[in-house]
């Protein structure tokens, strides 16, 4: 069994998937600067729901993003985790896959600019809303199609395994954090 996690929209979702690739149980919620603690209470809605344990997981998918700085690397890091105190592997899908595959999809970037991706291609910035048959989130007028942790069930077939160290969160920029004008002082810090 695979537990999915996706976290890098204002919508955190959990998914257990069977290892033929049928979705045993899936939750999702929304949960803008909650993910941590929603993924761990929609780990555990699927877990009962579908009477499995942690103990049936094989392996662990994380959305590696692009999106929220922080809700990426929330399902990254949850992934890893898990996969690393039960002795597993990891795999990791951007969010453009897990919105739509087959279809060019976006996500929001910085303000009034959109990341788009066309199956096969590069993401790429655009400052002009995406054209209609484009997926994606937030969309004016339109229904939103956000990341779903369920999404890896189809996408299982082309997909590798890592080691929970190897999975890394996909930044399409730098995030808009600061750095330290002098470096941090660690000599005598451990004595």
């Amino acid at each position: 069994m695979i537990v999915a996690f996706s976290s890098s929209s204002p919508i955190a979702s959990v998914a257990l998937i069977s290892s033929a690739g049928g979705v045993l149980a899936c939750r999702a919620k929304m949960a803008p600067k909650a993910a941590s603690s929603a993924c761990i209470a929609l780990l555990h809605e699927c877990l009962e729901m579908s009477s499995r344990s942690l103990e049936d997981v094989r392996l662990f998918a994380a959305d590696i993003g692009p999106g929220s700085f922080t809700g990426t690397r929330v399902g990254v890091m949850m992934a890893k985790a898990f996969a690393y105190v039960r002795g597993c592997d990891c795999i990791g899908a951007t969010s453009f896959d897990l919105i739509n595959p087959e279809k060019p999809a976006f996500v929001p970037s910085k303000k009034g600019e959109w990341l788009l991706r066309k199956p096969s291609r590069e993401p790429v910035r655009v400052s002009v809303e995406p054209a209609e048959e484009a997926v994606g989130y937030p969309r004016e007028g339109l229904l939103p199609h956000y990341p779903n942790a369920a999404g890896f069930a189809c996408l299982l077939d082309r997909m590798s395994t890592v080691r929970p160290e190897e999975l890394m969160p996909f930044y399409f920029h730098e995030p808009s954090i600061s750095k330290p004008n002098k470096p941090y002082r660690l000599e005598g810090l451990f004595d």
